[in-house]
């Protein structure tokens, strides 16, 4: 009967819990399993591997380490505890990242503590300082720096307002939301009919005539340009307002 107590009783010590559950659980030693690893230990060891995670990879922006579900504690013989740990999935910004603590009981692995951590990242991002319409030409009156959360995104932010001036609003902006590279574009620098230089690069030489523009164009857009010379259209890259550059193979 004490043997299937006992075997309860680890169980429900290895189950999850919360932060609020886990401060309500006293583990204490048995003699048969005299030894004790508390939640608080299995905390900090998953910190400390996330830590050496974010280092290794050059992470330098502020960052927060918080718990989401750990085990309350655990109970193991005699000998001398050690940990490794590894995340299986790295850094999951904002979400959960699942840390793997292995207890090494005498330097052979005991069991796995599996603890769900949230780690969240800040940096100085550009933001709207008030609302952009879509098509709006960005100055730095439009801009401010603000400390930000980033969340893992698909997108690129700016730490630079320089980055952001002349740019053109892709869509409407609000007031406060961060500046990134799916909510601007570049400003159209090339208009349908003027006149620009058409460069090639022929045998290793430069070869440059006059075109026209057949469609708008931003910087490193490929629009279609019409060869005055034999006129010919083709596709070629913006390089800048004045200048179109072809590929010749």
């Amino acid at each position: 009967m004490n043997k299937i107590l006992g075997l309860l009783l680890a169980v429900f010590l290895l189950l999850p819990m919360s932060a609020s559950e886990g401060a309500k659980v006293v583990v204490a030693p048995t003699a048969q399993l005299p030894q004790v690893i508390l939640r608080e230990a299995l905390i900090q060891q998953a910190t400390i591997g996330i830590e050496d995670y974010l280092q290794t990879g050059g992470e330098t922006r502020r960052h927060t380490i918080e718990s989401i579900n750990v085990p309350a504690g655990l109970r193991l013989p005699d000998g001398r505890i050690t940990y490794r740990v590894t995340l299986p999935n790295g850094v999951r910004f904002s979400k959960g990242t699942l840390v793997n603590v292995d207890v090494l009981l005498n330097g052979r692995k005991y069991t796995t503590m599996r603890c769900l951590m949230r780690v969240r990242a800040y940096d100085m991002m550009v933001v709207a300082n008030k609302q952009l319409v879509q098509g709006t030409e960005i100055t730095a009156q439009d801009l401010r720096i603000d400390e930000r959360e980033y969340k893992g995104e698909n997108w690129t932010y700016f730490t630079d307002v320089k980055q952001v001036l002349g740019k053109v609003a892709r869509r409407g902006i609000g007031q406060g939301e961060i500046i990134t590279s799916i909510n601007i574009q570049n400003a159209v620098i090339i208009h349908s009919g003027d006149l620009i230089d058409l460069t090639a690069v022929v045998n290793g030489i430069r070869v440059t005539t006059q075109g026209k523009a057949m469609e708008n164009g931003r910087e490193g857009d490929y629009i279609k340009v019409k060869n005055l010379a034999s006129n010919k259209v083709v596709r070629g890259k913006v390089i800048d307002k004045n200048n179109v550059e072809i590929s010749v193979r």
